[in-house]
Protein backbone atom coordinates (compact mmCIF):
# COMPACT_ATOMS: atom_id res chain seq x y z
CA UNK A 1 0.00 0.00 0.00
CA UNK A 2 2.83 2.80 1.00
CA UNK A 3 4.51 1.58 -2.30
CA UNK A 4 1.93 2.18 -5.04
CA UNK A 5 0.87 5.64 -2.74
CA UNK A 6 4.24 6.52 -3.45
CA UNK A 7 4.04 6.00 -7.11
CA UNK A 8 0.84 7.40 -7.70
CA UNK A 9 2.04 10.87 -5.47
CA UNK A 10 5.13 10.83 -7.88
CA UNK A 11 2.99 10.17 -10.74
CA UNK A 12 0.88 13.41 -10.12
CA UNK A 13 3.44 15.48 -9.21
CA UNK A 14 5.14 15.04 -12.78
CA UNK A 15 1.71 15.56 -13.97
CA UNK A 16 1.76 18.84 -12.19
CA UNK A 17 5.24 19.50 -13.49
CA UNK A 18 3.90 19.21 -16.86
CA UNK A 19 0.86 21.31 -16.65
CA UNK A 20 3.02 24.28 -15.28
CA UNK A 21 5.18 24.08 -18.54
CA UNK A 22 2.28 23.72 -20.36
CA UNK A 23 0.70 26.84 -19.06
CA UNK A 24 3.97 28.66 -18.95
CA UNK A 25 4.00 28.32 -22.67
CA UNK A 26 0.16 28.34 -23.37
CA UNK A 27 -0.37 31.80 -21.95
CA UNK A 28 1.81 33.70 -23.48
CA UNK A 29 0.57 32.40 -27.48
CA UNK A 30 -2.65 33.11 -26.23
CA UNK A 31 -2.17 36.16 -23.86
CA UNK A 32 1.01 37.74 -25.53
CA UNK A 33 -0.48 39.42 -28.27
CA UNK A 34 -3.51 41.03 -26.02
CA UNK A 35 -0.47 42.69 -24.08
CA UNK A 36 2.19 43.65 -26.41
CA UNK A 37 4.34 45.92 -24.77
CA UNK A 38 3.06 45.63 -21.24
CA UNK A 39 5.64 43.58 -20.17
CA UNK A 40 4.38 44.08 -16.00
CA UNK A 41 0.86 42.39 -16.92
CA UNK A 42 2.74 39.63 -19.12
CA UNK A 43 4.64 39.14 -16.09
CA UNK A 44 1.78 38.67 -13.97
CA UNK A 45 -0.54 36.70 -16.11
CA UNK A 46 2.31 34.65 -17.18
CA UNK A 47 3.01 34.33 -13.41
CA UNK A 48 0.00 33.35 -11.38
CA UNK A 49 -1.21 30.46 -14.07
CA UNK A 50 2.72 28.94 -12.82
CA UNK A 51 2.37 29.89 -9.36
CA UNK A 52 -0.90 28.73 -8.64
CA UNK A 53 -0.07 25.24 -10.06
CA UNK A 54 3.20 24.73 -8.57
CA UNK A 55 1.25 25.79 -5.17
CA UNK A 56 -1.62 23.39 -6.20
CA UNK A 57 0.67 20.34 -7.07
CA UNK A 58 2.76 20.81 -3.91
CA UNK A 59 -0.77 20.71 -1.49
CA UNK A 60 -1.34 17.78 -3.55
CA UNK A 61 2.18 15.72 -3.15
CA UNK A 62 1.31 16.86 0.56
CA UNK A 63 -2.29 15.66 0.97
CA UNK A 64 -1.29 12.76 -0.48
CA UNK A 65 1.57 12.22 1.98
CA UNK A 66 -0.64 12.67 4.59
CA UNK A 67 -3.11 10.08 3.50
CA UNK A 68 -0.56 7.73 2.51
CA UNK A 69 1.00 8.09 6.01
CA UNK A 70 -2.38 8.03 7.93
CA UNK A 71 -3.45 4.91 6.25
CA UNK A 72 -0.14 2.88 6.73
CA UNK A 73 -0.51 4.16 10.44
CA UNK A 74 -4.14 2.85 10.81
CA UNK A 75 -3.22 -0.75 9.14
CA UNK A 76 -0.15 -1.16 11.65
CA UNK A 77 -2.16 -0.57 14.21
CA UNK A 78 -4.67 -3.06 12.92
CA UNK A 79 -1.98 -5.61 13.57
CA UNK A 80 -0.61 -4.22 16.80
CA UNK A 81 -3.72 -2.99 18.49
CA UNK A 82 -5.98 -5.02 17.37
CA UNK A 83 -8.24 -1.47 15.97
CA UNK A 84 -7.83 0.47 12.53
CA UNK A 85 -7.16 3.65 14.64
CA UNK A 86 -4.47 6.84 13.92
CA UNK A 87 -3.13 6.43 17.53
CA UNK A 88 0.64 7.77 16.80
CA UNK A 89 3.38 5.12 16.51
CA UNK A 90 6.84 6.19 17.79
CA UNK A 91 7.49 8.29 14.67
CA UNK A 92 4.85 10.25 14.49
CA UNK A 93 4.83 10.63 18.20
CA UNK A 94 8.34 12.42 17.51
CA UNK A 95 7.09 14.67 14.89
CA UNK A 96 4.69 15.96 16.66
CA UNK A 97 6.77 16.38 19.77
CA UNK A 98 9.11 18.55 17.63
CA UNK A 99 6.69 20.57 16.49
CA UNK A 100 5.10 21.64 19.87
CA UNK A 101 8.20 21.17 22.46
CA UNK A 102 10.14 23.79 21.50
CA UNK A 103 7.24 26.12 22.19
CA UNK A 104 6.99 25.10 25.21
CA UNK A 105 10.09 24.89 26.78
CA UNK A 106 9.03 26.46 29.94
CA UNK A 107 6.65 23.71 30.34
CA UNK A 108 8.15 20.89 32.42
CA UNK A 109 7.86 17.78 30.52
CA UNK A 110 7.43 13.93 31.37
CA UNK A 111 7.06 10.82 29.49
CA UNK A 112 5.39 7.46 30.91
CA UNK A 113 6.05 4.26 29.50
CA UNK A 114 3.92 1.42 30.52
CA UNK A 115 2.62 -2.21 29.50
CA UNK A 116 0.15 -4.58 31.05
CA UNK A 117 1.45 -8.10 31.90
CA UNK A 118 -0.52 -10.47 30.29
CA UNK A 119 0.49 -13.08 32.76
CA UNK A 120 -1.20 -16.39 31.71
CA UNK A 121 -3.57 -18.18 34.04
CA UNK A 122 -4.94 -21.03 31.42
CA UNK A 123 -2.86 -22.22 29.04
CA UNK A 124 -3.10 -23.91 25.51
CA UNK A 125 -5.89 -20.76 24.67
CA UNK A 126 -5.37 -18.20 21.96
CA UNK A 127 -5.28 -14.79 23.99
CA UNK A 128 -4.57 -12.64 21.41
CA UNK A 129 -8.67 -11.64 21.00
CA UNK A 130 -8.07 -10.36 24.74
CA UNK A 131 -5.30 -9.07 24.39
CA UNK A 132 -6.51 -6.63 21.44
CA UNK A 133 -9.37 -5.55 23.17
CA UNK A 134 -7.72 -4.53 26.14
CA UNK A 135 -4.88 -2.63 23.59
CA UNK A 136 -8.46 -1.47 22.09
CA UNK A 137 -9.50 -0.19 25.21
CA UNK A 138 -6.31 1.59 26.35
CA UNK A 139 -6.20 3.84 22.95
CA UNK A 140 -10.14 5.03 24.31
CA UNK A 141 -9.28 5.56 27.44
CA UNK A 142 -6.06 7.77 26.42
CA UNK A 143 -7.48 9.42 24.09
CA UNK A 144 -10.10 10.66 26.31
CA UNK A 145 -7.81 11.02 29.35
CA UNK A 146 -7.61 14.62 28.71
CA UNK A 147 -11.60 14.95 29.06
CA UNK A 148 -11.56 12.73 32.20
CA UNK A 149 -8.51 14.93 33.82
CA UNK A 150 -10.11 18.33 32.69
CA UNK A 151 -7.23 19.30 31.15
CA UNK A 152 -6.27 20.44 27.79
CA UNK A 153 -5.92 18.31 24.76
CA UNK A 154 -2.79 19.83 23.96
CA UNK A 155 -1.08 18.53 27.68
CA UNK A 156 -0.81 14.72 26.23
CA UNK A 157 0.56 13.28 23.44
CA UNK A 158 0.28 9.14 23.43
CA UNK A 159 1.77 6.51 21.46
CA UNK A 160 2.32 2.59 20.88
CA UNK A 161 5.25 1.16 20.01
CA UNK A 162 6.42 -2.84 20.25
CA UNK A 163 4.00 -3.35 23.28
CA UNK A 164 4.77 -0.06 24.83
CA UNK A 165 2.33 2.85 25.27
CA UNK A 166 3.63 6.39 25.50
CA UNK A 167 2.46 9.37 27.18
CA UNK A 168 4.15 12.55 26.63
CA UNK A 169 2.89 14.85 29.11
CA UNK A 170 3.09 18.69 29.71
CA UNK A 171 2.74 20.80 32.69
CA UNK A 172 2.50 18.03 35.12
CA UNK A 173 3.98 17.42 38.58
CA UNK A 174 5.44 14.07 40.16
CA UNK A 175 2.18 14.12 42.09
CA UNK A 176 -0.06 14.63 39.27
CA UNK A 177 1.74 11.96 36.97
CA UNK A 178 1.91 9.31 39.96
CA UNK A 179 -2.17 9.80 39.44
CA UNK A 180 -2.19 9.44 35.95
CA UNK A 181 -0.58 6.49 36.05
CA UNK A 182 -3.33 5.33 39.54
CA UNK A 183 -6.58 6.50 37.26
CA UNK A 184 -4.75 4.37 34.39
CA UNK A 185 -3.92 1.32 36.38
CA UNK A 186 -7.69 1.21 37.85
CA UNK A 187 -9.06 1.54 34.40
CA UNK A 188 -7.49 -1.24 33.30
CA UNK A 189 -8.16 -3.68 36.11
CA UNK A 190 -11.38 -2.87 36.26
CA UNK A 191 -11.60 -3.61 32.46
CA UNK A 192 -9.75 -6.81 33.02
CA UNK A 193 -11.86 -8.38 35.46
CA UNK A 194 -15.05 -7.53 33.34
CA UNK A 195 -13.39 -8.90 30.11
CA UNK A 196 -10.50 -10.83 30.36
CA UNK A 197 -10.66 -14.84 31.08
CA UNK A 198 -7.66 -15.96 30.26
CA UNK A 199 -5.04 -13.58 31.21
CA UNK A 200 -4.26 -11.74 34.40
CA UNK A 201 -3.16 -8.18 33.83
CA UNK A 202 -0.40 -6.14 35.77
CA UNK A 203 0.34 -2.34 34.75
CA UNK A 204 3.20 -1.26 34.90
CA UNK A 205 4.85 2.07 35.22
CA UNK A 206 8.11 3.99 34.19
CA UNK A 207 8.73 8.29 33.97
CA UNK A 208 10.91 9.98 32.80
CA UNK A 209 11.76 14.11 33.07
CA UNK A 210 13.07 15.42 29.59
CA UNK A 211 15.54 18.02 29.59
CA UNK A 212 18.20 19.33 27.17
CA UNK A 213 20.87 16.77 28.31
CA UNK A 214 20.16 13.60 25.93
CA UNK A 215 17.62 13.18 22.70
CA UNK A 216 14.04 12.43 22.63
CA UNK A 217 14.88 8.79 21.67
CA UNK A 218 17.27 8.60 25.18
CA UNK A 219 14.61 10.01 26.79
CA UNK A 220 11.75 7.40 25.50
CA UNK A 221 14.34 4.30 26.38
CA UNK A 222 15.37 6.14 29.72
CA UNK A 223 11.20 5.76 30.74
CA UNK A 224 11.14 2.19 29.26
CA UNK A 225 14.17 1.37 31.85
CA UNK A 226 12.14 2.67 34.34
CA UNK A 227 9.44 0.43 33.44
CA UNK A 228 11.53 -2.66 33.00
CA UNK A 229 12.56 -1.98 36.46
CA UNK A 230 9.07 -1.82 37.94
CA UNK A 231 8.22 -5.15 36.91
CA UNK A 232 11.30 -6.53 38.12
CA UNK A 233 10.72 -5.15 41.61
CA UNK A 234 6.75 -5.14 41.12
CA UNK A 235 6.30 -2.02 42.10
CA UNK A 236 3.43 0.11 39.97
CA UNK A 237 4.89 3.25 39.35
CA UNK A 238 8.76 4.36 39.31
CA UNK A 239 10.93 7.01 38.32
CA UNK A 240 13.87 6.90 36.14
CA UNK A 241 17.13 6.95 37.87
CA UNK A 242 20.79 6.88 36.27
CA UNK A 243 21.72 4.30 38.53
CA UNK A 244 19.05 1.81 36.74
CA UNK A 245 21.79 1.53 34.22
CA UNK A 246 24.29 -0.90 35.61
CA UNK A 247 26.65 -2.02 33.57
CA UNK A 248 27.61 -5.72 33.43
CA UNK A 249 31.19 -7.13 33.72
CA UNK A 250 31.57 -9.55 31.00
CA UNK A 251 33.49 -11.59 33.57
CA UNK A 252 31.18 -11.46 36.18
CA UNK A 253 28.67 -12.98 33.25
CA UNK A 254 31.08 -15.31 31.84
CA UNK A 255 32.13 -16.42 35.27
CA UNK A 256 28.93 -17.37 36.37
CA UNK A 257 27.56 -19.07 33.66
CA UNK A 258 31.05 -21.14 33.77
CA UNK A 259 30.14 -22.09 37.16
CA UNK A 260 26.68 -23.34 36.36
CA UNK A 261 28.21 -25.33 33.61
CA UNK A 262 31.06 -26.71 36.03
CA UNK A 263 28.31 -27.39 38.99
CA UNK A 264 30.46 -25.11 41.19
CA UNK A 265 27.16 -24.30 43.05
CA UNK A 266 25.95 -26.53 45.77
CA UNK A 267 22.95 -26.52 48.12
CA UNK A 268 23.70 -26.55 51.80
CA UNK A 269 20.66 -27.19 54.28
CA UNK A 270 19.79 -25.93 57.93
CA UNK A 271 17.55 -27.90 60.02
CA UNK A 272 14.57 -26.09 61.72
CA UNK A 273 13.56 -27.35 65.15
CA UNK A 274 10.04 -28.02 66.26
CA UNK A 275 9.80 -26.55 70.58
CA UNK A 276 6.79 -28.70 71.19
CA UNK A 277 7.97 -32.04 69.84
CA UNK A 278 11.44 -31.75 69.99
CA UNK A 279 12.73 -32.89 66.76
CA UNK A 280 14.07 -31.47 63.68
CA UNK A 281 10.91 -31.55 61.32
CA UNK A 282 11.94 -29.49 58.29
CA UNK A 283 14.86 -27.70 56.81
CA UNK A 284 15.54 -24.60 54.47
CA UNK A 285 17.95 -25.30 51.28
CA UNK A 286 20.49 -22.53 50.79
CA UNK A 287 22.73 -22.13 47.70
CA UNK A 288 26.59 -21.76 47.52
CA UNK A 289 29.13 -21.19 45.29
CA UNK A 290 32.35 -22.92 45.59
CA UNK A 291 34.88 -21.20 43.15
CA UNK A 292 37.51 -22.43 42.42
CA UNK A 293 38.99 -18.83 42.21
CA UNK A 294 37.43 -17.57 45.10
CA UNK A 295 36.37 -20.18 47.65
CA UNK A 296 33.01 -20.83 49.43
CA UNK A 297 30.29 -17.73 48.33
CA UNK A 298 27.75 -16.99 50.50
CA UNK A 299 24.37 -15.59 48.28
CA UNK A 300 25.19 -12.47 49.14
CA UNK A 301 28.67 -11.93 47.54
CA UNK A 302 27.01 -13.76 43.62
CA UNK A 303 23.18 -13.42 43.88
CA UNK A 304 22.89 -9.73 42.87
CA UNK A 305 25.65 -10.46 39.96
CA UNK A 306 23.26 -13.46 38.65
CA UNK A 307 20.17 -11.11 38.74
CA UNK A 308 22.02 -8.32 36.80
CA UNK A 309 22.84 -11.26 34.26
CA UNK A 310 19.74 -12.00 33.96
CA UNK A 311 20.64 -15.71 35.72
CA UNK A 312 18.19 -15.82 38.54
CA UNK A 313 15.58 -18.65 36.76
CA UNK A 314 18.50 -20.89 36.21
CA UNK A 315 19.71 -20.67 40.11
CA UNK A 316 16.35 -20.68 41.29
CA UNK A 317 15.44 -24.32 39.03
CA UNK A 318 19.19 -25.23 40.16
CA UNK A 319 18.59 -24.89 43.60
CA UNK A 320 14.61 -26.72 43.49
CA UNK A 321 16.50 -29.65 41.03
CA UNK A 322 19.23 -30.62 43.64
CA UNK A 323 17.05 -30.58 46.54
CA UNK A 324 14.92 -33.29 44.96
CA UNK A 325 17.75 -35.04 43.89
CA UNK A 326 19.08 -35.07 46.85
CA UNK A 327 15.69 -36.25 48.82
CA UNK A 328 15.27 -38.80 45.78
CA UNK A 329 18.68 -39.97 46.86
CA UNK A 330 17.55 -40.35 50.83
CA UNK A 331 14.67 -42.02 49.98
CA UNK A 332 16.46 -44.63 48.08
CA UNK A 333 18.97 -45.01 50.22
CA UNK A 334 16.71 -45.57 53.50
CA UNK A 335 18.12 -42.48 55.07
CA UNK A 336 15.44 -40.18 57.37
CA UNK A 337 13.88 -37.69 55.25
CA UNK A 338 12.53 -34.02 56.27
CA UNK A 339 10.29 -31.60 54.11
CA UNK A 340 12.63 -29.11 52.67
CA UNK A 341 11.48 -25.64 51.71
CA UNK A 342 13.26 -23.11 48.76
CA UNK A 343 13.18 -19.93 48.42
CA UNK A 344 12.25 -18.15 45.00
CA UNK A 345 12.66 -14.60 43.49
CA UNK A 346 9.93 -12.28 43.17
CA UNK A 347 10.37 -12.46 39.19
CA UNK A 348 10.28 -16.62 39.57
CA UNK A 349 7.03 -16.72 41.65
CA UNK A 350 5.03 -14.77 39.07
CA UNK A 351 6.44 -16.26 36.08
CA UNK A 352 3.86 -18.37 33.78
CA UNK A 353 5.43 -21.25 34.08
CA UNK A 354 6.05 -21.58 38.14
CA UNK A 355 3.93 -23.92 38.76
CA UNK A 356 4.43 -26.04 35.98
CA UNK A 357 8.22 -26.43 36.50
CA UNK A 358 7.76 -27.05 40.11
CA UNK A 359 5.35 -29.98 39.59
CA UNK A 360 7.78 -30.83 35.87
CA UNK A 361 10.98 -31.71 38.46
CA UNK A 362 8.86 -33.13 41.48
CA UNK A 363 7.67 -35.45 39.07
CA UNK A 364 10.64 -36.44 37.47
CA UNK A 365 12.69 -37.57 40.48
CA UNK A 366 9.33 -38.84 42.23
CA UNK A 367 9.25 -36.65 45.09
CA UNK A 368 6.00 -36.06 46.82
CA UNK A 369 4.56 -33.08 47.32
CA UNK A 370 4.55 -32.70 51.04
CA UNK A 371 8.76 -33.10 51.29
CA UNK A 372 8.96 -29.14 48.97
CA UNK A 373 7.84 -26.19 50.66
CA UNK A 374 8.23 -22.75 48.71
CA UNK A 375 9.14 -19.84 50.69
CA UNK A 376 8.95 -16.53 49.37
CA UNK A 377 9.27 -12.71 50.80
CA UNK A 378 6.82 -10.47 52.65
CA UNK A 379 7.54 -8.25 49.28
CA UNK A 380 6.70 -10.51 46.60
CA UNK A 381 3.31 -11.95 48.33
CA UNK A 382 2.34 -8.07 48.34
CA UNK A 383 3.52 -6.83 44.57
CA UNK A 384 0.00 -8.53 43.07
CA UNK A 385 -2.07 -9.73 46.14
CA UNK A 386 -4.71 -11.24 43.45
CA UNK A 387 -2.39 -13.17 42.00
CA UNK A 388 -0.41 -14.55 45.07
CA UNK A 389 -3.02 -15.61 46.65
CA UNK A 390 -4.11 -17.57 43.30
CA UNK A 391 -0.53 -19.20 42.51
CA UNK A 392 -0.74 -19.89 46.79
CA UNK A 393 -3.89 -21.92 46.62
CA UNK A 394 -2.96 -23.59 43.58
CA UNK A 395 0.47 -24.69 45.25
CA UNK A 396 -1.30 -25.69 48.42
CA UNK A 397 -4.35 -28.16 46.51
CA UNK A 398 -0.82 -29.55 44.91
CA UNK A 399 0.20 -30.10 48.66
CA UNK A 400 2.93 -28.09 48.80
CA UNK A 401 3.31 -25.68 51.88
CA UNK A 402 3.90 -21.86 51.69
CA UNK A 403 5.76 -19.93 53.90
CA UNK A 404 6.41 -16.32 54.34
CA UNK A 405 10.04 -15.03 54.87
CA UNK A 406 11.46 -12.14 56.45
CA UNK A 407 8.00 -11.10 57.84
CA UNK A 408 7.68 -7.82 59.26
CA UNK A 409 10.41 -6.19 57.04
CA UNK A 410 8.34 -5.69 54.38
CA UNK A 411 6.06 -2.34 52.88
CA UNK A 412 3.00 -4.05 53.80
CA UNK A 413 0.48 -3.77 56.36
CA UNK A 414 0.52 -6.71 59.02
CA UNK A 415 -3.55 -6.77 58.74
CA UNK A 416 -2.88 -8.31 55.33
CA UNK A 417 -1.71 -11.25 56.47
CA UNK A 418 -5.19 -12.49 57.07
CA UNK A 419 -5.91 -12.27 53.14
CA UNK A 420 -2.94 -14.25 52.14
CA UNK A 421 -3.47 -18.25 52.85
CA UNK A 422 0.25 -18.99 54.04
CA UNK A 423 0.66 -22.54 55.95
CA UNK A 424 4.29 -20.64 58.23
CA UNK A 425 5.29 -17.75 58.78
CA UNK A 426 9.12 -16.93 59.71
CA UNK A 427 9.70 -14.06 61.86
CA UNK A 428 12.55 -11.78 60.37
CA UNK A 429 16.02 -12.16 62.50
CA UNK A 430 16.34 -8.31 62.81
CA UNK A 431 13.27 -9.02 65.49
CA UNK A 432 14.68 -11.88 67.13
CA UNK A 433 18.67 -9.97 67.98
CA UNK A 434 17.43 -8.01 70.29
CA UNK A 435 15.13 -9.77 72.48
CA UNK A 436 17.06 -10.73 75.62
CA UNK A 437 17.77 -7.16 76.10
CA UNK A 438 14.92 -4.82 74.42
CA UNK A 439 11.97 -5.09 76.30
CA UNK A 440 10.23 -3.38 72.84
CA UNK A 441 11.42 -5.91 70.91
CA UNK A 442 10.22 -8.90 73.04
CA UNK A 443 6.57 -7.41 72.80
CA UNK A 444 6.63 -6.96 69.00
CA UNK A 445 7.79 -10.52 68.49
CA UNK A 446 4.84 -11.52 71.19
CA UNK A 447 2.58 -9.44 68.86
CA UNK A 448 3.92 -11.17 65.73
CA UNK A 449 3.59 -14.73 67.16
CA UNK A 450 -0.21 -14.19 68.21
CA UNK A 451 -0.94 -12.41 64.79
CA UNK A 452 0.15 -15.76 63.04
CA UNK A 453 -1.58 -18.02 65.54
CA UNK A 454 -4.88 -16.01 65.13
CA UNK A 455 -4.56 -16.81 61.38
CA UNK A 456 -4.25 -20.15 62.59
CA UNK A 457 -0.50 -19.87 60.56
CA UNK A 458 2.55 -21.84 62.13
CA UNK A 459 5.03 -19.47 63.12
CA UNK A 460 9.02 -19.93 62.58
CA UNK A 461 11.94 -17.71 64.02
CA UNK A 462 14.76 -17.48 62.02
CA UNK A 463 18.36 -16.58 62.86
CA UNK A 464 18.46 -17.89 66.50
CA UNK A 465 21.71 -18.18 67.71
CA UNK A 466 21.75 -18.72 71.43
CA UNK A 467 19.96 -20.54 74.58
CA UNK A 468 18.33 -17.52 75.85
CA UNK A 469 16.30 -16.21 72.57
CA UNK A 470 15.11 -20.25 72.80
CA UNK A 471 14.03 -19.98 76.19
CA UNK A 472 12.24 -16.42 75.68
CA UNK A 473 10.74 -17.79 72.06
CA UNK A 474 9.30 -20.80 74.06
CA UNK A 475 7.43 -18.59 76.42
CA UNK A 476 5.87 -16.76 73.70
CA UNK A 477 4.55 -19.72 71.98
CA UNK A 478 6.58 -19.91 69.18
CA UNK A 479 6.50 -23.23 67.11
CA UNK A 480 9.57 -23.94 65.25
CA UNK A 481 13.56 -22.28 65.50
CA UNK A 482 15.46 -21.98 62.97
CA UNK A 483 19.46 -20.43 63.90
CA UNK A 484 23.03 -21.45 64.67
CA UNK A 485 22.10 -22.52 68.18
CA UNK A 486 21.02 -25.59 66.71
CA UNK A 487 22.75 -25.64 63.80
CA UNK A 488 24.24 -23.40 60.80
CA UNK A 489 23.72 -24.65 57.18
CA UNK A 490 25.78 -27.39 56.15
CA UNK A 491 26.51 -30.02 53.52
CA UNK A 492 24.27 -32.32 51.99
CA UNK A 493 26.54 -35.15 53.91
CA UNK A 494 26.75 -33.48 57.21
CA UNK A 495 23.03 -33.13 57.14
CA UNK A 496 22.25 -36.78 56.75
CA UNK A 497 25.05 -37.13 59.69
CA UNK A 498 22.96 -34.48 61.75
CA UNK A 499 19.78 -36.31 61.53
CA UNK A 500 21.18 -39.59 62.81
CA UNK A 501 22.37 -38.48 66.13
CA UNK A 502 22.74 -34.99 67.21
CA UNK A 503 22.43 -33.09 71.23
CA UNK A 504 19.11 -31.71 70.50
CA UNK A 505 16.58 -34.75 69.75
CA UNK A 506 16.27 -38.18 71.72
CA UNK A 507 17.89 -41.29 69.90
CA UNK A 508 15.10 -42.71 68.84
CA UNK A 509 13.71 -39.73 67.44
CA UNK A 510 16.59 -39.12 65.26
CA UNK A 511 16.61 -42.87 64.02
CA UNK A 512 13.34 -42.60 62.75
Amino acid sequence: MQVRSKRFMVFVIVLGVLMTFFIAFLVPVVLGDIFEGNHILNIIFIGSPILFSAAFVLALAYFIYKESSLRVLQLDNLNVLGKKTDFNNLYSLQRKVFSIARFRKKQAQHIIAFTFSNIVVAQNVNRTEEIFGLNSFIVDFLNDLPKTLGVSQGEFIFAFNRGVFFIYTFKQNDQSLTGICDTLTKAIYEYADKNCRYVSVQPFFGIEKVGDQETLLEYLENAQVAREYSERNFESVTFYQPGFRKTVNSNDVDELHEALEKEEFVVYYQPKYDLANKRFVSSEALIRWNSEKYGLLSPGKFLGKAEAVGLTHEIDTFVLRKVCEDLNDSIRRGRRVLPVSVNFSLYEFYSASFLDMIVAIMDEYKIPSHLIEIEITEATSQANQFLSISIIKKLKEKGIRVLMDDFGIGFSNVGNLKKIPFDAVKIDKTFIDDIETDPKAREIVKFLIGLCKVNGMEVIAEGVDNKAQVDILTRNKCDTIQGYYYSKPISKADYDKFLLGNPFEKKEVAKQ
